[in-house]
């Protein structure tokens, strides 16, 4: 992927709207996932979208290596969500928490598919709690699968530092989830 975008990138600087528009095709869902995990609404995540998108187009020219273009997308994006978390001044909080029944024996697949999806509101509620530093490299280690190095390279921050935060990250979420009762009663198979 990254040499077809260093290509597409070259082509778009060059006003190649074809190129621009498979630059969007291959980003966006990345960028749109960014957005929600980081804050849990799909509204959000639309905008955020949006937004890194216009900055892409006005200012792909400013970019200097496009070899740079997944860091430089990536640093646009985390800079908006911490600006529109400024902005706001919203503490994001999850979905309702709905009680969970105790586990079964057996647990069909619809009541398995229910817990999942519990589960993953719960994480991301966890994720809404942290600083803005520590949910940053929390979603860009485990969602986009980034190396400490590429971390440390998007947010300007050194390898230790993306480390730290992500330590201190998961210490947090470990109490939060040790602290919510229907956490413990949740079991897979």
């Amino acid at each position: 992927m990254k040499k077809d975008s260093h290509t597409l990138v070259i082509k778009a600087r060059a006003g190649d709207t074809r190129a621009m528009n498979e630059l969007f095709s291959i980003w966006y869902p990345r960028v749109y996932n960014w957005g929600y995990r980081y804050f849990g609404d799909k509204d959000m995540a639309a905008e955020i979208s949006q937004q890194a998108f216009l900055l892409m187009q006005q200012k792909l020219g400013q970019l200097k290596d496009p070899a740079s273009f997944k860091s430089w997308l990536y640093r646009t994006v985390v800079n908006l969500c911490h600006n529109e978390t400024r902005r706001r001044k919203v503490n994001q909080k999850a979905v309702e928490r709905l009680t969970y029944r105790k586990k079964r024996d057996s647990v069909p697949a619809a009541d398995y598919m229910y817990m999942k999806k519990e589960r993953s509101k719960q994480v991301l509620d966890a994720l809404a709690r942290l600083p803005e530093e520590q949910r940053t490299v929390v979603i860009m280690k485990e969602y986009e699968e980034l190396k400490f190095r590429e971390i440390a390279e998007i947010l300007n921050i050194s390898e230790n530092t993306a480390k730290s935060r992500l330590y201190y990250a998961y210490k947090a979420m470990r109490k939060f989830f040790l602290t919510q009762p229907q956490t413990k009663a949740i079991r897979y198979e």
